[in-house]
């Protein structure tokens, strides 16, 4: 196991440079917790809190938890209570050489010049501190007066975009959310992933980890509420979405390692554990918004490395082909669709300036569009869910810290807030309905996250009993 070099004085956290995280798991280490509850707790996996441990030990000269712990109590990280055990020193988890570093909040990536990429996650700006409640606050009031006031026009398809996505930093509410219930870490965190239901399945695709991007396919069994490996991707993407179809999983386009959108399509036969090849998009293209209606498969907007799209696909697998339909009036990237009744309903999106409240409705069965309700507040990266004739409206955030999520029933006229696990930013996550209640997986806040959540929206149903006359 890898030691770092022996020093004798530690570094108080200011002079080290600790990150808000950092400090967090310091805190975490010092009242006794273990990598697997710190992992379990702060949604991350036990990989990347070993990383941030060992990003802490050589900031600050540390050499085992029980240092760690002792810093802790010194430099008034954690108050000192008899109950807090210090994990044994055999438990020491700073990770080996060669473990994929994650990335750490206080190393941001240098700002890029403009180019016809897709940013990855983590380029710079400032992490939003951890402890100053009336400052988040200040920005969270502010977001909301810039989202409900008057939106600019939305800009033209640019040549070259994307350029300071932010570093976020979602913060987990301490108190109980009944409707929520955090259930299980994914094996790998990320974003940027497909994710499809199947059965009484969870697949979770590709996506940004913090290796990169992967290929990896994690299955999860909503019954046994347990992890299995599935057949890797052959072809890595981020920025892609997933539907399922009978009993194939559709997965068009995304961005490659290169950081190029492409234009294929894999179909993964779940049930076989094995990857098929089906009729290539018209084009490449990445970070669309996906919908399943009719037994058809729509794609919309997007980026195909030059531009912000408006185009709208549809799958038919009878026929085997993509087909155009009406464009989206409003051109746009990491949007999120959901069909509910007759209508796929397009909410929000990002354009490399800022997060949008729009919301369009398709009408699939006569190829047509009009407006709905906006959101409350801009959501770029967002997860979108149909459920018992509701959409809901979970995550996202690139500029606007977030304190909430949305609902909305077709005819209302407005969205209404309710509320979520993790505040400030937790985009580019994924969501799908299933048992009475929405699953979302992982996201970016700060670095990729492992959560499994499931959100209840109506946790009490009424049943009448029959009468008899």
């Amino acid at each position: 196991m890898w030691q770092s070099e022996h020093r004798t004085e530690w570094i108080p956290p200011e002079e080290a440079g600790l990150t808000d995280r950092e400090q967090e798991i310091l805190r975490l280490v010092a009242q006794g917790l273990a990598n697997k509850e710190i992992a379990y707790r702060l949604g991350i996996s036990q990989n990347t809190v070993k990383v941030h441990l060992r990003n802490i030990f050589s900031k600050t000269n540390l050499q085992s938890r029980t240092e760690a712990a002792m810093y802790a109590v010194r430099f008034g990280l954690v108050a000192l209570t008899p109950s807090a055990p210090i994990m044994a020193e055999e438990e020491e988890e700073a990770p080996a050489l060669g473990e994929p570093l994650a990335e750490p909040e206080e190393s941001p990536e240098p700002t890029r010049a403009i180019a016809p990429t897709l940013p990855t996650e983590g380029s710079p700006v400032a992490a939003l501190p951890r402890g100053h409640a009336a400052l988040f606050l200040i920005a969270i009031l502010l977001g909301l007066a810039w989202a409900l006031g008057p939106a600019p026009a939305h800009p033209e398809a640019p040549d070259r975009v994307f350029q300071g996505d932010q570093r976020g930093q979602g913060i987990e509410r301490n108190e109980a959310l009944s409707r929520w219930k955090l259930i299980s870490q994914m094996p790998t965190p990320r974003a940027r992933f497909a994710l499809a239901r199947w059965r009484d399945w969870l697949i979770a695709i590709g996506g940004e980890a913090p290796e990169g991007i992967t290929d990896r396919v994690e299955r999860f069994d909503l019954r046994r509420e347990t992890w299995e490996r599935g057949a890797p991707k052959p072809y890595p993407v981020a920025a892609a979405a997933a539907g399922t179809l009978g009993d194939r999983i559709y997965v068009p386009g995304g961005v490659n390692p290169q950081g190029q959108p492409v234009d294929r399509l894999e179909i993964y036969d779940p049930q076989a554990d094995r990857w098929l090849e089906g009729p290539p998009l018209p084009g490449p293209l990445a970070a669309y918004a996906l919908a399943v209606a009719m037994d058809r498969l729509y794609l919309f907007g997007g980026w195909d490395g030059r531009r912000l799209q408006g185009a709208v696909w549809m799958l038919d697998p009878a026929r085997g082909r993509w087909e155009p339909r009406a464009p989206m009036p409003t051109p746009r990237a990491f949007a999120a669709a959901a069909a509910l009744d007759e209508a796929i309903y397009v909410v929000g999106g990002y354009d490399g300036q800022r997060e949008l409240a729009t919301c369009e409705r398709y009408r699939f069965t006569v190829d047509r569009w009009e407006p709905c309700p906006p959101l409350n507040v801009g959501r770029g990266g967002l997860a979108l869910a149909a459920m018992d004739g509701y959409l809901f409206a979970i995550g996202g955030g690139w500029r606007i810290p977030l304190a909430f999520n949305e609902r909305y029933q077709p005819g209302a006229d407005r969205w209404t807030p309710f509320e979520t696990p993790i505040t400030g930013t937790w985009r580019n996550l994924s969501a799908v309905p299933g048992d009475g209640g929405i699953w979302i997986l992982g996201g970016w806040s700060g670095e990729p996250r492992a959560g499994v959540w499931r959100f209840t929206p109506f946790p009490f149903r009424l049943f009448l009993p029959a009468t008899q006359r």
